[in-house]
C-alpha cells in the first residue's frame, strides 16, 4: 500500500469520528515504516480532526507504526492504548495523553432518517368525552353495634 494511499484511509475514516471529548489541542505525528513508509500528522482542535501529509515538529505525541496499524486504529478495529502496550507501536514524548488520542477514534453516534421520524413516547391516557363521569361519595361510617341497637330479650 502506498503512503498516500495510507494517508487517504485513515483521513476518510476520522471524518466519522467525534473528537469533542479531547480536551484542548492535541497534534500526534504518525511515522509509517514498512511498505508506505512516511510521516504524516493528525490535529484534534476544538472537537475537529484535521489529518494532513507533513511532520508536526510541536507535536505532542510521536507514534511509529505500520500502515495497516493505523489504518485499524482509525477504523477502530484496535485502540492505541492497547496496541502500545501490547509493543506494537511505539509511543513517543506526552504519552500520558494516549487515552486523549483513543478518544479521537470514537464513532460519532449518528441516526438515520428512519430513527429521527420515529419518536419513542409514553402515551398519554385518553380521555373519553362521551362516557359519563361518575361522582362518588365517601362511604358512611359503620354505627358500631351497641350504641343504637336495642337489645334483645
Amino acid at each position: 500500500m502506498t503512503y498516500e494511499k495510507i494517508v487517504e484511509k485513515v483521513k476518510k475514516a476520522l471524518s466519522k469520528v467525534d473528537a469533542t471529548g479531547v480536551n484542548g489541542h492535541l497534534a500526534v505525528q504518525v511515522d509509517i515504516y514498512g511498505e508506505g513508509e512516511g510521516a504524516f500528522y493528525i490535529e484534534v482542535k476544538d472537537g475537529k480532526v484535521d489529518v494532513q501529509p507533513y511532520e508536526y515538529f510541536d507535536h505532542d505525541i510521536r507514534i511509529r507504526c505500520t500502515g495497516e496499524e493505523i489504518i485499524a486504529i482509525a477504523e477502530g478495529k484496535k485502540k492505541v492504548i492497547d496496541e502500545v502496550a501490547a509493543e506494537n507501536i511505539e509511543a513517543l514524548r506526552n504519552v500520558s495523553r494516549l487515552d486523549d488520542f483513543d478518544l479521537v477514534f470514537t464513532p460519532k453516534t449518528v441516526k438515520t432518517k428512519a430513527e429521527k421520524k420515529t419518536k419513542v413516547s409514553v402515551p398519554a391516557a385518553k380521555k373519553d368525552k362521551k362516557a359519563p363521569v361518575k361522582k362518588t361519595t365517601p362511604a358512611k361510617a359503620a354505627k358500631p353495634a351497641n350504641s343504637t341497637k336495642k337489645k334483645e330479650k
